[in-house]
């Protein structure tokens, strides 16, 4: 049996005014019983199932997402099919397994399709803490496209899509608030906008603004189940006339093939 596992790089970002660290949160949560580490995130049941310090003086856990709905049938192969027999406080557990180093502030997760997706990640452990300011986890994009990104000095195209979203605000004091603006006036929850340059010879998108938003965009993307569903921007450089970067696209990920015994039926990670 096989399988692959593909994890995903982030930059944890806690306001200041928090006064804590994300090491000083993962300490907080996992000291406390069991049975106290669930929250329900946006109708996810969520809790940390465990969190060690020690390894490369890293953080490595396990968070598990509940599915108290949708459970799938058991089957046989002879073509047996019933209902798992599960208690009103039991559910399918989804595990999805993480690693935090506290110098670079630099996490990986893994992603799990059933399982805890970065946003709610970040929500829950607001959540555990009472914590009215925001914990963010930011994708970590590929090191040659953020380079290509900041060697940029004109923009020429800069094409955006966003799919149906039921709460505008969060684009609150993200630099987006325009886009906002207009999915509110024409009543169109789905943005999809190209934005280019003139034919005069030189000009350009404004550039710094260009990935301000770019990087907003990636933001509310990783908070809000992927809903952005391109972020593309091109461009040129002093010593290129051709620069590209999909933001999307060009986010850290390794994928990494595990190989277990006929016998283990289950491998979380």
């Amino acid at each position: 049996m096989s399988k692959t596992l593909n994890i995903d790089f982030f930059k944890v970002v806690i306001p200041l005014d928090m006064n804590l660290t994300f090491g000083e949160v993962l300490q907080k949560v996992i000291t406390l019983p069991a049975e106290q580490r669930f929250k329900e995130v946006r109708l996810h049941h969520l809790s940390v199932h465990e969190a060690n310090f020690g390894w490369q003086q890293t953080w490595e856990g396990e968070i598990v997402r509940i599915r108290m709905d949708n459970i799938p049938t058991k089957a046989d192969l002879a073509g047996k099919i019933e209902d798992f027999k599960l208690a009103d406080d039991e559910g399918i557990g989804e595990q999805s397994a993480f690693i935090y180093h506290p110098d670079t502030n630099i996490m990986l997760l893994q992603s799990n399709k059933h399982g805890v997706s970065p946003g709610n990640f970040a929500q829950y452990f607001e959540l555990m803490i009472g914590s009215n300011a925001s914990i963010y986890i930011d994708p970590v994009i590929q090191l040659d496209a953020l380079q290509r990104l900041e060697n940029m000095s004109k923009v020429k195209n800069f094409d955006i899509s966003i799919a149906a979203l039921e709460d505008m605000s969060i684009f609150d004091n993200s630099g987006l608030e325009e886009f906002a603006k207009l999915t509110t006036v024409y009543q169109a929850p789905s943005i999809n906008i190209e934005l280019k340059v003139s034919r005069k010879k030189n000009s350009s998108l404004p550039v710094e603004k260009v990935r301000n938003a770019a990087k907003s965009l990636l933001r509310i993307s990783n908070q809000n189940q992927n809903q952005v569903k391109k972020i593309r921007i091109s461009g040129s450089s002093d010593e290129d006339d051709s620069l590209f970067v999909d933001l999307l696209k060009d986010r850290m990920r390794e994928s990494i093939q595990i190989n277990a015994s006929k016998n283990q039926r289950n491998i979380p990670y």
